[in-house]
């Protein structure tokens, strides 16, 4: 397996850790895996490698995304720029890494979920695409996998994310910034298709928000499919006992995650 670090900015805080297959007999789907944390930390430990590593094993080229947080000035759009870089470069090297350049997929958990989200309904945010002097095409990504994620701001379903995304407390984010960043007003006829999955244990960040943006891409006619699983906590990954490091113990049901998100994915044409 080739794995190397890239960094994305000046700023090595921003990089992209590689698990690519030195196999080669047919391009890969690729996955960029995007960790959670609240905007405050980036829990790389369980949301990043085994979750690229589970996919890798399926027959994914993987990438795990360290992006910036927890200092003065990460706000938004600091942490979208950094996983459109990563985006990319995955694109710009699809030859290198022996991926099919039309079938990259982004998954992302809690706020890493908030992330992968805005990647994938996001792509024609101004500031963004200034800065990076793309156009929004070369921003498209094939289909997004959110876990657990922290959805939207017009609810009370995870403040401390979106305070950390804007630099403020909550009730200071104007109205129109809150919109903004919740992913189901982002959502349109031509979003990429959408696996959302979640618990129904989950307290930390309540599943309503991925129950609001499944109804929005139904609304949409856009494709989408939600999988709410009755056991687990918050940020359980694959849901075994070695990655749910809350609990410690396995959730079997939650499990079904991974296999049901591929068989989504291989579905797209």
């Amino acid at each position: 397996m080739l794995t190397e670090r890239i960094y994305l900015t000046e700023d090595k805080r921003a990089y992209l850790d590689t698990y690519v297959s030195e196999f080669r007999n047919a391009p890969r789907d690729a996955m960029l895996v995007i960790p959670g944390g609240g905007y405050r930390t980036v829990c790389s430990d369980r949301e990043g490698e085994l979750v690229a590593l589970a996919y890798a094993a399926r027959g994914y080229n993987a990438f795990v995304l360290q992006y910036r947080v927890g200092e003065e000035g990460d706000v938004y759009p600091t942490q979208l720029l950094d996983a459109s870089r990563a985006l990319l470069h995955i694109k710009a090297n699809a030859d290198k890494y022996f991926i099919n350049p039309d079938r990259i997929f982004a998954v992302g958990f809690s706020a890493g979920g908030h992330l992968a989200g805005s990647l994938a309904l996001m792509i024609n945010d101004k500031e963004v695409l200034d800065t990076l002097g793309v156009t929004a095409d070369e921003l498209k990504i094939k289909g997004v996998v959110l876990s657990y994620p922290v959805v939207t701001a017009m609810t009370d379903t995870h403040k401390g994310s979106f305070e950390h995304l804007a630099g403020m407390p909550f009730d200071k984010i104007p109205e129109e910034l809150k919109k903004k960043y919740s992913l189901e007003e982002n959502v349109d006829e031509n979003s990429p298709p959408a696996f959302i999955w979640h618990t129904a244990e989950d307290k930390t960040v309540p599943v309503i928000g991925s129950l609001r943006l499944a109804a929005r891409y139904v609304e949409k006619k856009a494709p989408v499919s939600i999988h709410v699983y009755p056991y687990g906590c918050h940020g359980i990954s694959l849901a075994t006992a070695y990655a749910n490091h809350e609990a410690r113990v396995a959730e079997p049901l939650a499990q079904r995650w991974l296999e049901d998100s591929i068989d989504f994915l291989n579905s797209l044409n």
